[in-house]
Order: C-alpha cells, then sequence, then structure tokens
C-alpha cells in the first residue's frame, strides 16, 4: 500500500466517489504553508471512525455507571470503560490546575472530547489499512480554528470589554499609548495559535505515519514494533499537547481580567 491507501480503496467504486467528492474541495491557490495535503475521502472516514469510537466507548462507559454500583465502585479489569474514565479523569485534572475545579467541569465535554477524537484520529495511523485524519493540514485546521473561536467568545462572555483592553497593552497616566504597538502584537499572536496548533500536530503525526511506512516496507517482521510503540507515544504526546494547550487557552481568556 502506498501513504495514501488504505482498506477502503479496495471497495468497487471507490476511486470514481473519491473522484466526485474531491471536485468540491479543490483549490487553486498555495500560499504559505498551506500547500496541498493530500486531503482526501479517506481522511473524512478516518474522522467518522473516530467519531464511532467515541460513540461506542461513551454508550460502554454510560452502561458502566448504571450498574449496582453507580460507578463509585471501580472496575477491577481493564475495559473499554475504564480507559475512557481514565483518559477523562487525567484531562480533568489538567484543566483543574489550570482554570480551577467550576470551569474545568464546564469545558470538561469540549476538551475531553476532543482530546479523545484527536487520540482516535492518531492513533489510526499505527493500524495497517487505515490513516490518520490528523495528517493533514485541513482537518487540524478545522479543530484549531474552533479552538480560537471558543477561547475569545468564551473571555468576551466572561469579561467584556475587559477582554478585549488586554489588547490594547498597559494604561500609562490612565490612556493606552502603546496600544497600536500591542494591538498589532497581540492579534499576531492569538492568531498564530492556531496556525502553530494545527501545523504541530499535522507534522508530528505525518512523519511518524511515514516512518511506520517507510520501516513496515523494508521488513514486516519484528522491525517495525518499536517504531509502532514511538507511535504510540507521539500519539499520546501530541494529544497532550493539543488538548493542554486548549485548556490553557480558555483558562487565559476566562481569568478576571485586571483593569486598564
Amino acid at each position: 500500500m502506498g501513504d495514501h491507501d488504505t482498506w477502503y480503496t479496495l471497495l468497487p467504486g471507490w476511486h470514481d466517489f473519491e473522484h466526485m467528492f474531491e471536485e468540491g474541495l479543490r483549490r487553486d491557490w498555495r500560499a504559505l504553508m498551506f500547500q496541498d495535503t493530500n486531503f482526501t475521502l479517506i481522511h473524512v472516514m478516518a474522522a467518522l471512525i473516530a467519531a464511532a469510537l467515541i460513540l461506542v466507548a461513551a454508550l460502554r462507559y454510560r452502561a458502566s455507571i448504571q450498574d449496582e454500583t453507580k460507578g463509585v465502585v471501580p472496575s477491577r479489569r481493564f475495559t473499554l470503560a475504564a480507559m475512557i474514565d481514565g483518559f477523562v479523569g487525567a484531562v480533568y485534572k489538567l484543566a483543574v490546575d489550570v482554570m480551577g475545579d467550576k470551569d474545568a467541569k464546564k469545558y470538561l465535554p469540549l476538551v475531553g472530547t476532543l482530546g479523545l477524537f484527536i487520540f482516535c484520529c492518531n492513533i489510526q495511523g499505527l493500524i495497517p489499512g487505515l490513516l490518520p485524519a490528523t495528517d493533514t493540514l485541513k482537518t487540524n485546521l478545522a479543530l484549531s480554528v474552533m479552538v480560537f473561536v471558543i477561547y475569545n467568545v468564551a473571555g468576551v462572555y466572561r469579561n467584556g470589554m475587559h477582554y478585549l483592553a488586554h489588547f490594547l497593552g498597559p494604561k500609562i497616566g490612565g490612556f493606552p499609548w502603546l496600544a497600536p504597538l500591542f494591538l498589532v502584537v497581540e492579534i499576531a499572536s492569538h492568531f498564530a495559535r492556531p496556525v502553530s496548533l494545527a501545523l504541530r500536530l499535522m507534522g508530528n503525526i505525518l512523519a511518524d505515519h511515514k516512518v511506520v511506512i517507510a520501516i513496515s516496507s523494508l521488513i514486516a517482521l519484528l522491525l517495525p514494533v518499536p517504531f509502532l510503540l514511538l507511535g504510540v507515544m507521539v500519539a499520546i504526546v501530541q494529544t497532550l499537547i493539543f488538548t493542554l494547550l486548549t485548556i490553557i487557552y480558555i483558562g487565559m481568556a476566562i481569568e478576571h481580567a485586571e483593569e486598564h
């Protein structure tokens, strides 16, 4: 299989269906990092698989907390529900450390689901015949732009004009004299956040996926095992980085602004 060949490409009529799909996504312009990212219907299928896995895991977890123990006593077995409980619990602890218990509970559905989705996408790159949805810039930009919009809206909702006042810098003598400079710097830094989130995730997942493919094509027995283990670490670490930065951005936006 090539870099973008999967089990889907073996389905009858897949290539014709994929060609029809890509006609609506094709773009002719190229600028800076927005080059050809090989976004195909396969990436959409990978995202749908990740969503299906999360749905199944959520249903299993819901069933696990509706037994006779009501989820108070954790399972002794390492089940899917136990894995989800540990994953979401870890995200919740990160959120509590950054934004406090109250806001952590409020934003846990967002950051927890985001972390699960990214991890389920990342890990598909280590399964023969599948492709990670996060090895293309378009998927990652969609996620990071969503984070960008949410944390800015949350900041304005929580602090109102005080949040926007941070873009103007400190007041000197009751007037933000450095506002033109600070405004440019702050806007540039905020717009750089989604771009850096997207590029970081894409670069690491794409590189890891290509390494595993290259090693497996040389010797398919035993040799790829260390690289697969390394790939699991990359998938976990990149999920952690994206989720943690999302929590930090939201936490910084909703913290009580000082008077300017």
